[in-house]
């Protein structure tokens, strides 16, 4: 009767222990799987070939984030590759706050967000795009930072 007892008990134990560590694995996977996305995870390059790589394979054509940009999110080291794509008028996916209500059709353009970030580098500001933020590239900013490239290459 006690081997009957001992029998039954060790296979309960190992029952639930099974169920305890297969529960546990699912809800790890599910964690890691509905990751957020945060602006402090990525740089300005990893920003926009993200935005570009999803665009038109969202049905919003928009990429939620959560969180702030952290202050001084644009290096010295970005300044080159922004320069380079700032004209650019490439369709991108626009940006939209998780606590955003409204939902933006328009597509955004890798220039104008370049533009957002070199405005943003420049004056020294931290990068609000609010709640949605579907930036086009305008000229005149491109000029205005041209001029400010030109200026800071001839004092170095």
């Amino acid at each position: 009767m006690r081997k009957i007892i001992l029998s039954l008990l060790v296979v309960i134990i190992l029952l639930s222990g099974s169920y305890l560590f297969y529960n546990f694995k699912i809800n790890k996977t599910k964690k890691e799987y509905y990751k957020k996305l945060s602006p402090k995870d990525l740089d300005p390059k990893s920003f926009i070939e993200l935005f570009k790589e999803r665009y038109n394979k969202t049905p919003i054509n928009s990429i939620s984030m959560v969180g702030d940009f952290p202050e001084n999110w644009v290096k010295s080291n970005d300044v080159e590759y922004l320069m380079s794509i700032m004209n650019s008028r490439e369709k991108c996916c626009g940006y939209m706050n998780v606590f955003s209500s409204f939902i933006s059709n328009e597509n955004a353009e890798v220039g104008g967000f370049a533009i957002i970030f070199l405005n943003s580098y420049i004056s020294n500001t931290k990068i609000n795009l609010g709640l949605n933020c579907n930036p086009k590239t305008d000229e005149e900013s491109v000029k205005k930072i041209e001029n400010w490239y030109r200026n800071m290459k001839d004092k170095n």
